[in-house]
């Protein structure tokens, strides 16, 4: 099923659109199909040329990074934000379920994610030393710094997603 601005429910309803544009030979509308959701114009022409039996559009992993994308292009993210979202990409590229539910599951968002992780973050700030404060030249007030690390981003994400920390 298609919802507006051509998202589809599963990556499978996506390939299938996909593989009825190359049946009916209109590049175009595949190219245009895989650019709304995302997929680079390259893919889609690969995809269309390519005389390999069984091939697709696109993995879970490149459906998942083109929503991704598309939802960070709104947010205007920034520096530790901006690496969490690419470390977030990096998950879905290497893990399939992960990628199938950040596709596939309409009521979770990168705002949320990220908003968790920031909140995290904000729970665990740490007093940095006065050496360093100093040694940077910052007032006082910027003693206090919150941190999530990579490890914890991982579980935040695979819990929003998945709703577990583990796999």
């Amino acid at each position: 099923m298609v919802h507006k601005f051509g998202i589809f429910d599963t990556v499978e309803d996506l390939n299938r659109a996909a593989a009825a544009q190359k049946a009916e030979g209109d590049l175009e509308a595949l190219v245009s199909l895989a650019e709304e959701n995302d997929i680079d114009r390259e893919d889609a022409e690969d995809y269309y040329y390519s005389g390999e039996p069984g091939s697709c559009l696109c993995t879970p992993g490149m459906a998942a990074a083109g929503r991704l994308e598309r939802e960070a292009e709104k947010l205007h993210l920034q520096s530790e934000l901006k690496d969490w979202k690419d470390y977030i990409l990096q998950l879905v590229v290497e893990e399939e379920p992960l990628a199938r539910a950040v596709f596939e599951k309409k009521d979770k968002s990168l705002l949320e994610v990220l908003a968790a992780g920031l909140k995290r973050a904000s729970n665990h700030r740490i007093r940095v030393s006065d050496a360093i404060i100093k040694a940077a030249g910052l007032p006082e007030s910027a003693a206090y710094m919150g941190m999530c690390g990579r490890d914890e981003l991982r579980h935040i994400v695979l819990d929003y997603y998945l709703g577990e920390a583990e796999k």
